[in-house]
């Protein structure tokens, strides 16, 4: 079935259309999930919320737009929501000005999933709230503006929770002797 015509049966409810997208987009959108918790239950739970208000809010959807980027905001969305009701972290709110932000810059090529692994292991062993702005600011491309918005902080807790969580992604890198040089030269 081509794009164009899986996106209007889509939104005309079919089955067999649903069926394909969740298909298409439900291993992507695990791993987005696993992302904001740690745990795959969990993980799942959302990802299972998230497809049945995709399909719900299927009349919403625009056709002449992507429906990956569609589908991976509801799944943040409901990623977000599920941390709010369960109040899973707490943010330290940091009045005082900090640092330029560091760039945590490491370039990844596909082949390299030993890097990839060692990455999403540090990140699960991250404070919630760190693992989750970084995510959402990292991963997700939100501006700080957003990610404050969605998780009723300040925009300098924002900040400062993504300063703190690089931080402490370079020293564990560090301590597995993986640097940039590492990544661009290995």
């Amino acid at each position: 079935m081509d794009q164009d015509k899986l996106k209007k049966q889509f939104i005309k409810g079919n089955k067999k259309a649903f069926d394909i997208i969740y298909r298409d987009y439900s291993q992507a959108m695990y791993t987005v999930c696993l992302r904001y918790t740690k745990n795959t239950d969990k993980a799942a739970d959302i990802l299972q919320e998230a497809f049945i208000k995709i399909y719900r809010k299927r009349d919403l959807f625009n056709p002449d737009y992507e429906l990956g980027g569609w589908i991976k905001r509801i799944v943040i969305n409901e990623a977000i929501n599920q941390y709010r009701q369960e109040k899973r972290f707490e943010f330290v709110e940091e009045e005082a000005y900090f640092e330029a932000e560091d760039e945590l810059e490491l370039y990844i090529e596909d082949d390299q999933v030993d890097l990839k692994k060692i990455l999403h292991e540090i990140l699960t062993e991250l404070p919630d709230g760190y693992r989750t702005v970084f995510t959402m600011y990292v991963l997700d491309n939100l501006k700080h503006q957003e990610i404050a918005d969605y998780l009723g902080i300040s925009i300098n807790t924002s900040k400062t929770q993504l300063s703190k969580a690089r931080k402490i992604i370079r020293k564990k890198l560090e301590a597995k002797q993986i640097t940039r040089n590492t990544v661009l030269n290995g």
